[in-house]
């Protein structure tokens, strides 16, 4: 089942959590598609208790695997998926690739 599906049943009867969330760098390109419910509380995003930073990403329609954005977590960047704590800020950084091979 999709985890928005799972957070629109839950909302009113499972523990939450709020998150402050900030985009930088271009990642709010990927918001565009946000459903209306979930776009109109940015920066803040409600999630239930114990979601994880790809929980996060996928409310918000942010690719988990390829094209993963780099994440930040109360500025500590973080490689994996960790949990999310009430009043945590996370940043999200669009990722830059480049260069020429040798």
């Amino acid at each position: 089942m999709d985890f928005c599906v799972i957070y629109a049943m839950l909302w009113p009867f499972y523990a939450m959590i709020t998150v402050q969330v900030q985009f930088f760098g271009g990642v709010q390109l990927f918001t565009r598609r946000l459903r209306p419910e979930i776009a109109r509380d940015l920066p803040l995003v409600h999630l239930p208790d114990g979601a994880t930073v790809d929980d996060l990403l996928r409310l918000l329609d942010i690719p988990t695997g390829e094209g993963r954005p780099l994440i930040s977590v109360n500025r500590f960047y973080q490689r994996d998926n960790v949990s999310l704590a009430d009043g945590d800020r996370v940043q999200v950084f669009k990722t830059v690739v480049g260069g020429t091979e040798s």
